[in-house]
């Protein structure tokens, strides 16, 4: 009986300690990558708010089987649904819906001497659970190569 009562009590401070340092840790992940391109402002801008475009560069879309684009805005396959839901001037942010989880990415995008800088990036909003805030300390290493692979792609390729 004792062992039995060591063991609960030292499964419940363990579970303690480790909520107590997940509290810690932020519940709003950022991953980004930013490469320059080689052409203006207003085309790489006109080319990333035409989500049709994306699967030309962007690995992670290329991968989706049964893509159906709606409007230049939308995009639904299999695996995802994703939304434009807003562009600005120097910034076009979307939605990405995947079974019951809902993520942003989006572009800021900066001019400079005919070239134009493109920052990728996702937002995770994560539940205060100790597990999905542990989880998430490795959502650069398993993006961030994704990511860069893909905007050296849509360098390479020029806007076509």
């Amino acid at each position: 009986m004792k062992i039995l009562k060591l063991a609960i009590i030292s499964a419940v401070v363990l579970f303690g300690l480790v909520f107590i340092i997940s509290s810690f840790m932020p519940s709003t992940v950022k991953v980004s990558r930013a490469t320059d391109i080689d052409a203006p402002f207003d085309s790489v801008r006109k080319y990333l708010s035409d989500i049709r475009n994306w699967e030309k560069w962007n690995l992670y879309v290329d991968t989706f089987t049964n893509k159906q684009y709606p409007s230049a805005t939308s995009l639904t396959s299999d695996q995802v649904s994703i939304d434009i839901v807003s562009t600005s001037d120097s910034t076009i942010k979307a939605e990405w819906h995947q079974k019951n989880t809902i993520f942003t990415s989006g572009y800021y995008l900066v001019a400079h001497d005919n070239m134009t800088t493109v920052q990728w990036y996702f937002d995770f909003k994560v539940k205060w659970y100790p597990w999905e805030k542990f989880a998430s300390m490795v959502y650069d290493q398993q993006l961030g190569p994704i990511m860069e692979k893909s905007l050296a792609r849509f360098k390479e390729q020029g806007l076509r």
